[in-house]
């Protein structure tokens, strides 16, 4: 059986097995890397435990990790009105005991926007907590507040390139792949950015164009758009999104 090669970013470990069930060899390339900004999370954690917020809005799995292991939160989160972006977010929630209250249809800050307001018309919040990476933009908190949603923004983590994980990237696009898929927006937007730096970024547009190219929702694929690539866009934003969608193929 000959296989194709299925390129992904993503920065957990991936279960090869269920790839290869479908005929594509996974290679897994990481092209960020989290930085944890120590002050920001210890005032999320102390205004917590300070019971100021009665509910909360995690944005991503990497978010969920940096703030785990710590049983006091997540006592308090369980009690808690808890929101998640996507179901690899919402899954993360629930191995640690941690309900999730609710999920938007789309993997969106303007979906998710969407659904906490009109949570906060039936039942207002006492607070709200958004825990996110620093490179995110406005939209979502200034959409919530003017919703009147009181909502505060932690942003206790920052996505910064991964140098070795760009050059595992780009060989193996060098080498040869059938499809690339990028699982968040800093994935690619923040490779562009590093390439760019270096007289590079017109090469990876170009290995782009040329092969099957997914993107795990509209968020991650705006960092394509923008650079003129048009993505495959996942209507689930996880791994068994991509699965189901690859499996789609073979109808």
């Amino acid at each position: 059986m000959t296989f194709k090669k299925i390129l992904v970013t993503s920065l957990s470990p991936m279960n090869s097995e269920v790839f290869m069930e479908l005929g594509y060899c996974p290679i897994r390339a990481s092209t960020v890397r989290l930085e944890p900004d120590g002050a920001e999370i210890a005032r999320f954690r102390r205004m917590v435990l300070e019971g100021r917020f009665d509910s909360a809005a995690f944005m991503s799995p990497r978010s969920i990790g940096l703030i785990s292991p710590d049983p006091p939160l997540v006592e308090i989160f369980s009690s808690m009105r808890v929101y998640a972006i996507g179901p690899s977010t919402k899954r993360s929630l629930e191995i640690r005991g941690i309900r999730v209250s609710g999920l938007p249809n789309e993997y969106s800050g303007s979906a998710l926007a969407e659904l906490i307001a009109a949570e906060n018309s039936r039942s207002p919040f006492k607070g709200l907590a958004l825990i996110r990476s620093s490179l995110a933009d406005t939209r979502l908190i200034d959409r919530l507040r003017s919703e009147f949603v009181p909502a505060e923004e932690f942003r206790i983590y920052r996505s910064m390139v991964d140098p070795k994980g760009v050059r595992e990237f780009m060989q193996a696009i060098e080498t040869g792949v059938d499809v690339v898929v990028f699982t968040s927006r800093s994935s690619s937007s923040l490779m562009f950015e590093y390439l760019k730096l270096q007289g590079l970024e017109a090469n990876l547009i170009s290995a782009l164009r040329g092969v099957r190219t997914i993107a795990f929702g509209s968020e991650a694929a705006s960092g394509l758009i923008s650079a003129g690539i048009a993505p495959e866009i996942l209507s689930t934003h996880s791994i068994e999104g991509l699965i189901s969608h690859l499996k789609g193929d073979q109808k």
